[in-house]
């Protein structure tokens, strides 16, 4: 009676394709793992920029809802503070140049900052502003309301960033 020989091992051609799949399956997880860092990283710089951009705005709308005075063009807000304590006598935010400049004028003296600048990363597309006129409750005619609108552009992508607001001023209490 013949015993028949069993197999205790692969074969070459066996050991050479299950090589080659685990390398191709290595591979895969490889790229797939590099796509995730890649856009993890890419995330990370848009919400960087962009709460930025927001911190930005919503400085500026606290500002507008204390100023006695607001006067704006269509890239420019100029806020006349209520309290002049220690000399403050206006906040300008301005996009020229494809950046975004925040000055104090402090007992006469100019000092400008530059809050955005546009790079080979980010991009400031736009800022605009909004001013609704109305009438107090004395029929005087005031500012409503105010909307500031930044744009940027960050790897391609557009980011707008909005916020409003309504000056306390002008308010009946």
């Amino acid at each position: 009676m013949s015993r028949l020989k069993t197999k205790k091992a692969f074969s070459l051609p066996e050991l050479l394709i299950s090589v080659a799949l685990t390398a191709a399956l290595l591979a895969s997880v490889a790229v797939a793992l590099n796509a995730s860092f890649e856009s993890f990283s890419e995330n990370e710089d848009a919400a960087a920029i962009t709460q930025t951009a927001r911190s930005i705005l919503n400085r500026m709308m606290r500002e507008v809802r204390t100023a006695d005075a607001i006067d704006t063009t269509n890239t420019q807000l100029t806020i006349i503070p209520s309290d002049q304590s220690g000399g403050l006598q206006q906040i300008q935010y301005e996009f020229a140049n494809n950046e975004f400049y925040y000055r104090r004028t402090v007992n006469s003296n100019v000092t400008t900052s530059t809050l955005l600048a546009s790079d080979e990363d980010v991009t400031i597309n736009n800022f605009s502003i909004l001013q609704e006129m109305g009438q107090d409750w004395e029929g005087t005619t005031c500012t409503r309301s105010i909307t500031a609108k930044l744009v940027l552009t960050v790897d391609n992508k557009t980011f707008p960033v909005t916020a409003s607001t309504s000056p306390r001023r002008n308010q009946l209490y």
